[in-house]
C-alpha cells in the first residue's frame, strides 16, 4: 500500500540554528567491519594474547583505509568495539586497555606513530596513528581507555580503575586530534560513566570541524543533541555497535532520522554480525542517504565512501521532514474522534513496550489513535480498492518509560502487522490417533472440525512467517 500519506506526532521539540554559507565539500568513509574477537574463554586472554586479536582487526582497517583514500576520502569511520569485540567483563576486557592521553591536556601535539616512546604501552594508539599517517586520511576508532585513579578522587572505582568505552580521532598526518568517552553504555559491564557528558569538537587537516559521540548516546540529548543545538556542529562522526531495534530504531532508520532532524552530515560505522542483529551503517546529510548499507545475509565488511557538503558553512536546509528549526505541525484541522471510528483499538508490544494500536481498514481515509497525552493521526490514500485483503497496517501509539533502559518514548508508528503466513493445522485424539482429513476444514486463520472417533488431546494451527527467517537452509 502507498500513495499518500500525512503523519503526524505530537509533543517534539524544535531548534534553532542559523549559519552562514560556503560550497566547500570533503570525501567521506565508513566501514561496517566484521570484528575478530574471543568468543570464550575471555578470562585467560594476557596483554600478548589481546594484541594479537587487535592486531587482526588492525590489519583489516589499514587495508580500508588505504582502499578509502584510493577513491578521495579524506577521513574514515570504524565501528564501535571493532578491535576487539564485545561482551566482556571489567577484569576481562583490561588486557584490551590503554592509557589513553587527553590531547587537550599535553603540552604539544602528540602523533603516536612518529613519536612512540612519548607514552608506554600504546601499541593501538601507534597502529592506528600510523594507518592514518601512512595513508595520509584522518581515521576515527573506538577502544578501550584505562585512566587510574586513587582514593583522592572520591568517584575512583573499588579496583582503583577508570575503564571509559572511547573513540579516537588521528588526523591525516597521525597526530591524535581527540578522545571521547561513551556517556550512555548499553548494558556494558565492562566499563564507567564520565561524571558528565563529554562535549568533543576537533578539525582537521583539510578543514571540517566535526563532532563525535558513540552509539547509545544518539538516544539521549547530551552530548549529541547538545553538540548541534549549542555549539553549531554540523558533521558528526558516529561509531557505533547497533543491535537492529526493528521496527521503531532499525539501524539506517533511526540514523537517517537523526541526520534528517539535526540536519547535519552523519558519518555512521555499525559492526556487521547479523547473528545479534548488528548491521546497518551509512553516510547522510540532512537525512540523504548518500550511501548505505543494511546486510543481514552475509557475514562480509562494507566500505561506503560519499562526497559530502561541509554544512558548517551552509544555512540548515528546513522543511518539514528536517532541520531542528522546523516548528511544530499543527493538528487543528484532524478530527481525532472521526479517526478513532475507524477501528477499535488494540494492545500489542514493540520492543518490550505495549503499543495502543487502531487497525486501517479502507483504501482511502483517516485514522487517530490515542496513549496517554499522546496522540496520532494518519491521513491515507491507497493504489488498491481492496488494499487489505492479504496483510494489514495499523497506527499504533505509545508513551510511557521504554523497557528496561528506562528512558521516555512517544512514538507514533505506521506498520505492517501482519505478512503472509502459512498456517498448518493439527488435530490430535486420545493414544496420539490422527483424524480424517475429511472431518477437517480450513479457511484462512479458522479450522472446523466435524468429528472425533476418539477424545480430544489437541487442536492446533501452527503459523509460520517465513520471510522473518534470517537464515535459510
Amino acid at each position: 500500500m502507498e500513495s499518500k500519506l500525512t503523519f503526524v506526532c505530537l509533543s517534539f521539540t524544535y531548534f534553532i540554528l542559523s549559519l552562514g554559507f560556503c560550497s566547500s565539500k570533503y570525501t567521506a568513509a565508513v566501514y561496517e567491519h566484521v570484528t575478530f574477537f574471543v568468543l570464550e574463554n575471555k578470562t585467560e586472554v594476557t596483554r600478548s594474547g589481546a594484541l594479537e586479536i587487535m592486531k587482526k582487526n588492525l590489519a583489516v582497517f589499514e587495508t580500508k583505509a588505504v582502499l578509502a583514500k584510493s577513491t578521495g576520502a579524506e577521513i574514515i569511520v570504524f565501528p564501535e568495539d571493532g578491535i576487539y569485540g564485545f561482551d566482556y567483563a571489567r577484569e576481562q576486557i583490561l588486557p584490551f586497555l590503554e592509557v589513553i592521553p587527553n590531547p587537550y591536556h599535553l603540552e604539544k601535539s602528540w602523533n603516536p606513530c612518529k613519536d612512540p616512546g612519548r607514552f608506554s604501552n600504546i601499541e593501538v594508539l601507534r597502529e592506528l596513528s600510523c594507518i592514518a599517517r601512512n595513508s595520509s586520511i584522518a581515521v576515527v576508532a573506538n577502544m578501550g581507555d584505562v585512566q587510574y585513579c586513587d582514593k583522592s578522587d572520591p568517584y575512583c572505582p573499588g579496583d582503583g580503575r577508570y575503564q571509559f568505552n572511547t573513540d579516537v580521532v588521528f588526523d591525516t598526518d597521525g597526530t591524535l586530534l581527540a578522545k571521547y568517552h561513551k556517556q550512555h553504555l548499553y548494558h556494558e559491564k565492562a566499563f564507567n560513566t564520565p561524571q558528565k557528558p563529554e562535549i568533543v569538537i576537533f578539525k582537521t587537516s583539510f578543514g571540517i570541524e566535526f563532532g563525535v559521540f558513540t552509539c547509545f548516546d544518539m538516544v539521549y540529548h547530551d552530548p549529541a543533541i547538545e553538540l548541534v543545538e549549542k555549539y553549531g556542529i554540523r558533521n558528526i562522526v558516529f561509531p557505533t555497535a547497533w543491535m537492529d531495534g526493528f521496527p521503531i530504531m532499525a539501524s539506517v532508520e533511526y540514523q537517517q532520522a537523526w541526520s534528517r532532524l539535526t540536519c547535519v552530515n552523519l558519518l555512521a560505522a555499525n559492526q556487521h554480525f547479523p547473528i545479534l542483529d548488528m548491521v546497518g551503517s551509512g553516510i547522510y546529510s540532512c537525512g540523504d542517504p548518500l550511501s548505505y548499507v543494511y546486510d543481514m545475509k552475509t557475514y562480509e565488511g562494507h566500505l561506503l565512501v560519499a562526497q559530502l557538503p561541509d554544512l558548517n558553512h551552509q544555512p540548515p536546509k528546513c522543511n518539514q521532514q528536517s532541520c531542528l528549526s522546523v516548528p511544530p505541525l499543527s493538528t487543528q484541522n484532524y478530527d481525532f474522534k472521526q479517526g478513532r471510528q475507524e477501528g477499535v483499538p488494540f494492545y500489542s508490544k514493540l520492543m518490550n513496550d505495549m503499543y495502543t494500536f487502531v487497525k486501517l481498514s479502507s483504501a482511502v481515509g483517516q485514522v487517530s489513535v490515542c496513549d496517554s497525552e499522546l496522540c496520532c493521526h494518519a491521513s491515507y490514500i491507497t493504489q488498491s480498492q481492496n488494499p487489505f485483503s492479504d496483510e494489514m497496517f495499523a497506527l499504533g501509539a505509545f508513551s510511557g518509560r521504554h523497557i528496561p533502559e528506562g528512558y521516555i518514548f512517544q512514538n507514533c508508528v505506521l506498520i505492517k502487522c501482519l505478512t503472509k503466513a502459512y498456517v498448518f493445522p493439527a488435530v490430535l485424539a486420545s493414544n496420539v490417533e490422527l483424524i480424517p482429513a475429511k472431518a477437517m476444514s480450513v479457511s484462512g486463520n479458522v479450522m472446523s472440525v466435524d468429528y472425533f472417533n476418539k477424545p480430544l488431546v489437541s487442536a492446533v494451527l501452527v503459523g509460520r512467517v517465513f520471510e522473518t527467517d534470517h537464515f535459510k537452509n
